[in-house]
């Protein structure tokens, strides 16, 4: 099963990507506050024989709450905006939907990943279709455009502010589009909007 985060706008982007990676036998415990001594909800997997796959008990119970940023089982993918950190703590965004968040506590499954670092890990990024935006020469508003004609298709090279350096890539239409770009520029947010689809794997 996936669910892909697509330019949620109500969501604060917070300060990067929580990816945690999770087996068979992963407990992942949910509290309200770092100070809690019991928490709130909890997420255990277990391997699905049923779909050959990796599962979350009661699944269809706990989606009522936990709507991340990414839930890719198939592909071992559960991924969460961070709001902040409290020494050993993280604060979550469960919910991509109304902004509800939790604290887990860090330990070896959970992986922080700066919006730099995870972007540059995607499998393509494209812009959105509701958001026009030329591709910039440089990372500003007033640098000339580079005419492109193909399918949006990139790999994020860098990340500069509120623009990603990008490039075309082959994965998407084996080198056939019309236009090749080695370095271009586009805006990933405005404010807490991503103006960009990304693809985690194809």
């Amino acid at each position: 099963m996936s669910i892909l985060t697509k330019g949620y706008g109500r969501v604060t982007l917070g300060t990067g990507i929580i990816k945690i990676e999770f087996d068979d036998k992963t407990v992942v415990d949910f509290y309200k506050r770092p100070t809690d001594k019991t928490f709130t909800k909890r997420i255990e997997f277990f391997d699905d024989k049923s779909i050959n796959s990796w599962n979350i008990k009661n699944l269809g119970r706990e989606q009522t709450w936990l709507k991340p940023e990414v839930l890719w089982l198939d592909y071992s993918q559960f991924n969460f905006r961070c709001k902040s950190t409290n020494g050993e703590w993280l604060e979550l965004i469960v919910n991509n939907d109304n902004g509800q968040t939790y604290w887990i506590k860090k330990n070896k499954t959970t992986i922080f990943l700066t919006w730099e670092e995870y972007l540059k890990q995607m499998f393509a990024v494209e812009r959105l279709a509701d958001y026009k935006q030329k591709i910039r020469e440089q990372p500003s508003d007033m640098a000339d455009y580079i005419r492109y004609e193909g399918r949006d298709c990139f790999k994020v090279k860098s990340l500069k502010g509120d623009w990603i350096e990008i490039s075309t890539t082959d994965n998407c239409d084996n080198g056939q589009s019309k236009s090749q770009i080695k370095s271009g520029w586009i805006k990933w947010r405005r404010g807490n909007k991503l103006l960009i689809n990304y693809y985690t794997t194809s």
